[in-house]
């Protein structure tokens, strides 16, 4: 008792010394500081595949004086931000994905702002469940624009939301500077653009006949937005300066401007039909393989509430002020699946436009499941059953895993009975089923609906995270270059750092400097290979190698063959790899379903460094 009394005296001085640390606001602490570890440690672990190459080494050039102005498929919010980063901290990998980074952890705590509509609880449980979100981390290491999109998407979400709710012309701001970096940072923007203004349209439209609801907000907040003087004049502004120094470089390169509207055309052209692109259900794949947390349960609110409009409509209307917004996610989410089903080009990063309203959706049914559950009088009892389950579900995940190591070609042997040892397993597991059903059984038994439901709900949720945590570590660590990665299938091999280190040392060797060598290279390479030589001042750059080269070293590609054996030795290094599981079937594709085990990738380009043997 001296201990807890002691504990809780150092909670109250803490809270007296700071009084604005509440335990609301050390949870987004927590959640941010999390979400910027994930994000930021070992930021460069991957090496930059050939998209994030050709964004890097645009702003290389310009901030190094070769370029005037952005080459044409720049994206201009990763341009900018690059240009910056670099002139202000050097070049590297980690530097060049400093932006989608940044972003990721600004989208972890957004939902702050939304913590009126979706309860304190909701929003904060909405911003761990961001924080841990596979898809979300993987983006926000990747110098991609779509993580940058999704924080833009949802800071004009919030800046519009609040806007009408607490009537404060700061969000209005913020909507307005968050549309200005967006429409400059990829073409995912107009996809959310387009989704908030068919659902503000149709409750415009529903006022305008007179219908009764909750849409008399929107011309309500338009029509006080025009009385107020030059308030629609200044986020005009905010909205024309974000746009003007994302898109044009600070101002630098009017250009930008041109690369900022293609992505609209990008937009559209996503819609008609790619040619070798993934097929229809690659974005189901991927939220069912790595967001099956927050799809699962963003799943269940999405029905509860359209239960609850249907049976009791009062039920399903917000409290005072009265922007539907669990409508807008539930049409945010739907409709923004449908497009990325229904659209042929299907970038993994699309998910996202998915994930963020589904994430806001599960944190608020996270908050109301937390407080139908009597924690009071049950909590013992589900802590009992939870841990039950836990335990059982464990031993039949083990069981599963056992079974497809083995599958039905080894055999066993018990008191003289030989019999395969695969089947053995698959026993066991039905054991491990039935156990969880007598588990189940049992607790509806001894306290009634009340347990079933916590106890269930919680294991539920338990698993679901323990599934999400080990999705989430495969790509962005732990498998980062490995193509068998669904989110992945095509990277640059991690070879490619063998490969520089190789160049460095022959440098050092023959000049005494890790970055003087003279080294000829076929432009043909691609971009990943000019990223890492960068730093090479003296590479002379062919656009076909065909012949020997005039320096002591040379790169190529190793599908030219080259005939310059007799000179020259040469060394190969896998540069790309890919893989697809589109035709795995049965216990292949479980296998790798579960623990991402499947045939070794395919090496489809392979970079040579030719070295002279007497130089």
């Amino acid at each position: 008792m001296e201990a807890m009394d002691s504990s809780m005296e150092f909670v109250e001085e803490v809270r007296e010394s700071a009084p604005w640390l509440t335990v609301e606001r050390l949870g987004y602490m927590i959640a941010g500081l999390l979400a910027a570890a994930l994000r930021f440690a070992q930021l460069g672990l991957r090496p930059l595949n050939e998209a994030e190459a050709v964004q890097a080494l645009a702003a290389l050039r310009f901030a190094d004086g070769t370029l005037q102005s952005a080459p044409a498929g720049t994206i201009p919010g990763l341009f900018t931000g690059n240009v910056l980063a670099f002139t202000l901290a050097g070049t590297g990998d980690a530097v060049a994905r400093w932006l989608p980074a940044l972003a990721g952890v600004i989208l972890v705590l957004l939902p702050y702002g939304l913590r009126h509509r979706l309860g304190r609880g909701g929003a904060l449980a909405a911003s761990f469940l961001l924080a841990l979100s596979p898809s979300a981390l993987y983006f926000s290491r990747n110098l991609d624009g779509a993580i940058v999109v999704a924080a833009c998407g949802l800071a004009l979400v919030v800046g519009l939301v609040n806007v009408i709710d607490r009537r404060r012309p700061g969000f209005l701001y913020l909507a307005a500077g968050a549309l200005g970096l967006g429409v400059s940072a990829g073409p995912g923007i107009y996809t959310i653009l387009l989704i908030v203004a068919l659902f503000v349209a149709f409750l415009y439209l529903r006022e305008r006949r007179g219908e009764q609801g909750d849409g008399g907000t929107v011309p309500v907040a338009w029509a006080e937005w025009k009385e107020e003087k030059g308030l629609l004049a200044r986020a005009g502004g905010v909205l024309l300066a974000t746009f003007g120094l994302a898109a044009m470089t600070f101002m630098l390169q009017p250009s930008g401007v041109g690369h900022a509207a293609d992505l609209l055309g990008d937009w559209a052209k996503s819609f008609l039909p790619e040619s070798g692109g993934q097929p229809a259900i690659y974005p189901l794949l991927l939220l069912l393989r790595y967001e099956l947390l927050i799809v699962v349960l963003g799943l269940v609110e999405i029905v509860r509430w359209l239960v609850s409009r249907r049976t009791r409509p009062e039920d399903a209307v917000e409290a005072e002020p009265s922007f539907p917004l669990t409508a807008l996610l539930v049409f945010w989410a739907l409709a923004a699946l449908l497009v990325i089903v229904v659209s042929g080009h299907r970038p993994a990063g699309n998910i996202l436009l998915v994930v963020v309203p589904l994430a806001l959706l599960a944190g608020k049914g996270v908050e109301r499941a937390w407080r139908w559950i009597p924690w009071p009088r049950l909590w013992l009892e589900i802590g009992v059953v939870v841990l039950a389950a836990l335990g059982v579900s464990v031993f039949l995940y083990l069981q599963i895993a056992a079974y497809l190591e083995v599958g039905g070609t080894s055999v066993a042997s018990f008191v003289g009975i030989t019999f395969s040892a695969g089947v053995a397993y698959l026993i066991l597991a039905g054991v491990a089923l039935v156990a969880l059903v007598l588990l189940w059984l049992g607790a509806w038994i001894w306290r009634g609906r009340s347990l079933l439901l916590g106890g269930g709900w919680l294991a539920v949720l338990l698993l679901l995270g323990l599934w999400c945590v080990k999705a989430m570590w495969g790509p962005a660590f732990a498998r980062a270059s490995d193509p068998r990665e669904l989110m992945i299938m095509q990277t640059t091999a991690p070879d490619v750092h063998r490969f520089v280190d190789g160049v460095h040392a022959l440098s050092r060797d023959t000049s005494g400097d890790a970055t003087t060598l003279a080294v000829t290279v076929d432009a043909r390479t691609g971009p990943v290979v000019e990223w890492y030589l960068r730093d090479f001042g003296q590479q002379q750059v062919v656009e076909e190698l065909s012949g020997e080269p005039g320096t002591a070293a040379a790169v190529s590609l190793a599908a030219q063959d080259l005939p310059i054996g007799e000179t020259f030795r040469g060394q190969g290094f896998p540069l790309r790899t890919h893989w697809l599981p589109w035709g795995l079937r049965g216990n292949a594709l479980v296998n790798w379903l579960l623990f991402n085990e499947a045939g070794e990738p395919v090496i489809d380009q392979e970079v040579v460094l030719w070295v002279m043997s007497n130089p």
